[in-house]
């Protein structure tokens, strides 16, 4: 074979062997980048595993009562109330924002409309009791009435049966916390912050800070106080996360 030929075949074997590899080093990079993004439409939001988890002890049988979750990640957690006013929109401005969300919730509501809870992607639902009656200061029989029996009827309804309880105006005394646990909750959950209209009510530091809890309620406006207190959050580099992943009942 002549040399200019011979010549002419190698660089044409080098060249085909660098197209081979960088061709097999992009398939591979893409490969990764498809498992890490997942199937499409995946939220991102709530599959980060949380770097710090908050183990809910019951002492005593009290349960124990927390306003924000000790964790070094920078995440923030959303949590709405009652249930009366059901506003259409509020399905397709959870899924535009791309939030979880933890729903408290009467007995009321969930009888009379429980599809409408089950429309909100990223909501779970938890225990706010059965009337929306003030505990402080009911026997305490009284009390695990309205938590117990709302517990079963969000199980009814759900097929969950709640674990964390908020009571209502953040009333509770030591009975509420005896019942609470007897009833099966890991904790009562308050707030760090309550979101009303274009009023941010902070209960200890007037900032967003990792682990917060924040308090909205279904009623007219929801829909534009959640998308107001996302912007919020993330300007403030933080994330909504879903509560129940940063916590460990019976821990």
């Amino acid at each position: 074979m002549p040399r200019s030929q011979a010549a002419r075949r190698l660089r044409a074997l080098v060249l085909a062997g660098t197209l081979t590899m960088t061709l097999s080093g992009l398939v591979s990079v893409t490969a990764e980048r498809t498992a890490e993004s997942g199937p499409a439409g995946a939220t991102t939001t709530t599959t980060r595993p949380p770097s710090t988890l908050e183990p809910l002890v019951t002492v005593n049988g009290l349960a124990p009562v927390i306003t924000r979750v000790a964790t070094i990640d920078p995440v923030v957690f959303l949590t709405i109330d009652d249930g009366h006013t059901r506003s259409p929109e509020l399905a397709a401005v959870l899924a535009e924002l791309d939030v979880p969300t933890t729903l408290f919730l009467n007995d009321g509501p969930v009888s009379r409309d429980p599809d409408f809870f089950r429309s909100l992607p990223g909501a779970t639902v938890e225990s706010h009791t059965r009337s929306h009656a003030d505990l402080r200061g009911l026997p305490e029989p009284a009390q695990r009435t309205e938590i117990c029996g709302n517990a079963d009827t969000i199980a009814a309804a759900f097929g969950r049966r709640p674990v964390l309880f908020r009571p209502p105006y953040g009333h509770y005394d030591d009975a509420t916390r005896r019942a609470a646990a007897a009833c099966g909750m890991a904790a009562l959950v308050l707030w760090e912050e309550t979101v009303e209209g274009g009023t941010v009510s902070y209960r200890s530091t007037p900032r967003l800070r990792p682990g917060d809890i924040v308090l909205f309620h279904f009623r007219p406006g929801l829909a534009d106080e959640l998308r107001t207190m996302v912007r919020r959050i993330e300007a403030a580099g933080l994330r909504a996360a879903r509560l129940e992943d940063y916590l460990v009942p019976g821990g």
